[in-house]
């Protein structure tokens, strides 16, 4: 059956559920890391980014959008119930993300721009936005056999893994190879928020594997450069931060840390702006570069937050029967990763 057209700035506004973590102690081994010769050279957090999606949403269509018949909106009252909860590995994360925001935002981004010849309009009214998930019961609907794509070409996020191990998501279009957009996945009990707050700063770069914000600037650099993209998110559910390369690779910017409840903007409606700014969207996102050569490097060593790599603190006899702890530059979900992201 198919959907009916939907406000798109409802929808998009609904807070992601709040998900405890049951995360076992330890993310790996505790071998050291490679050197990094990548280009980066400066890093900024991008200033008033709540102002720029807010405003970029004054900009969306405020009347009902179909959705295409083969990419349809998420209910949200049924995805929340496909959750895992609490999240107890990076699988449940992954599955997290790919049921609700990704689902509904590559469903949203193919609706903006599915031909109208390709749309079959359903019920109106009340019936309509029961069956569009804002008073849903969480019922399943009767699916109709699928239907040719037509002139659209969809957005869809496909699911890899980096050359060793870590989770990511791509933003590609259907028929293209191209990749838009990167979201990479981190384990929230090995980077903790003293270590988001040190990611998301201005200055110089310096790489530090003492430093794990150092050492994930590296990894998300190296992933927008081996996936030919400018635009990543980076998450664990609980904390989200947008990010952005220039197309040297010298300069990164991030937004601020945003949690998983926010609101006004919510963390859909600034990820579908993301996604819009990547794909080439009018009213998108235009980077402002500072000029961060007269500031400290980024990054100094803190030995009171990374005693395990420094060694500064007598080990104490390994019990065999307990997980090995992690070092404090184990940040990914393998022991293992290779510098290119």
């Amino acid at each position: 059956m198919p959907q009916p057209p939907l406000d798109l700035h409802k929808y998009l506004a609904t807070p992601l559920p709040a998900l405890r973590e049951q995360y076992p102690p330890g993310t790996g081994g505790t071998g050291p890391r490679a050197s990094w010769d990548g280009s980066l050279k400066g890093v900024q957090e991008i200033e008033g980014f709540e102002e720029e999606v807010n405003k970029f949403w004054k900009t969306v269509p405020t009347d009902p959008i179909a959705p295409h018949p083969n990419y349809k909106y998420p209910k949200i009252a049924q995805a929340l119930t496909q959750l895992p909860n609490p999240l107890r590995s990076p699988i449940d994360l992954q599955k997290c993300l790919s049921t609700l925001p990704l689902a509904a935002i590559s469903s949203a981004l193919t609706a903006m721009d599915t031909d109208e010849s390709d749309v079959n309009v359903g019920p109106q009214g009340a019936q309509a936005l029961d069956r569009a998930g804002y008073e849903s019961d969480g019922g399943e609907e009767p699916e109709a056999p699928k239907v040719d794509d037509g002139k659209t070409k969809a957005w869809t996020f496909k699911f890899n893994k980096s050359p060793m191990g870590s989770g990511e998501f791509y933003l590609m279009q259907q028929g293209s190879d191209d990749v838009k957009l990167v979201v990479r996945t981190i384990n929230s009990s090995a980077f903790a928020s003293a270590d988001w707050d040190e990611y998301t700063v201005n200055g110089r770069y310096r790489y530090d594997t003492r430093s794990k914000a150092s050492w994930y600037w590296s990894r998300s650099w190296g992933a927008a450069k081996r996936l030919g993209c400018q635009y990543y998110v980076l998450t664990d559910w609980q904390r989200w931060t947008f990010g952005y390369f220039n197309k040297e690779r010298t300069h990164g910017w991030t937004s601020h840390v945003m949690p998983f409840n926010a609101q006004d903007p919510s963390i859909a409606q600034a990820l579908f702006f993301w996604c819009r700014s990547a794909i080439g969207a009018e009213s998108a996102f235009v980077p402002t570069q500072k000029d961060v050569s007269g500031l400290p490097e980024l990054f100094p060593a803190n030995p009171a937050r990374r005693i395990s790599h420094s060694g500064g603190k007598p080990s104490a006899p390994q019990d065999k029967r307990k997980v090995k702890a992690a070092n404090e530059s184990d940040i990914e979900e393998s022991d293992a990763e290779a510098v290119e992201g």
